[in-house]
């Protein structure tokens, strides 16, 4: 379904190199124009076409500027997108190369899969499988887990309201998860 995406960060050419090294993708300097300067393509070459699109920090997808894009003062904040991509590279060694990189990094089971979260330039968040734990995620949003998705999402749920019941008031998970429909 995914075939490219795409995210700001300050140093793109850095970002895909480092990318490049934990992912077995290529990093290419994306050409100028159409895209802006400075940025980078992290190319899988796999049959999807699959790849990463890294912009400049201070561009901005914009459906009413020239070429949709626009430059904007860099102000490195949280955004709600992210990536998950799979990794050649073991859960130590994402480690090292995001500690050398100067990225936050945790390990995080979720109840369906676990995945090694690096927040780049502390707002963009890139997940990554360590070598070898995809199998997990695809068996369960793969073509095998159609008939069970449903059932597991739901007792994830279960299991993660009630265990978040007991740490955070229903102020607090109202504050961070937002009104239910």
């Amino acid at each position: 379904m995914i075939h490219h995406m795409s995210f700001g960060v300050a140093d793109p050419a850095r970002v895909a190199r480092a990318l490049a090294e934990l992912t077995g993708a290529t990093a290419i300097r994306a050409p100028t124009p159409p895209f802006p300067h400075g940025a980078w393509f992290l190319v899988a070459f796999d049959d999807r076409g699959s790849f990463l699109e890294i912009l400049p920090a201070t561009t901005v997808l914009d459906p009413d500027a020239p070429l949709g894009l626009r430059q904007r003062p860099a102000r490195p904040e949280p955004v709600s997108a992210h990536v998950l991509v799979s990794s050649i590279a073991s859960r130590e060694e994402i480690e090292t190369v995001a500690r050398r990189e100067g990225w936050r990094v945790e390990e995080v089971e979720t109840g369906l899969f676990r995945i090694m979260k690096l927040w780049i330039d502390g707002a963009v968040l890139v997940g990554l499988f360590a070598r070898g734990e995809a199998a997990r995620y695809v068996e369960t949003f793969g073509r095998a887990g159609r008939a069970t998705l449903e059932g597991k999402l739901r007792d994830l749920e279960a299991r993660m309201s009630a265990a978040l019941a007991v740490k955070m008031s229903p102020g607090q998970l109202k504050a961070i998860l937002g009104e239910a429909a």
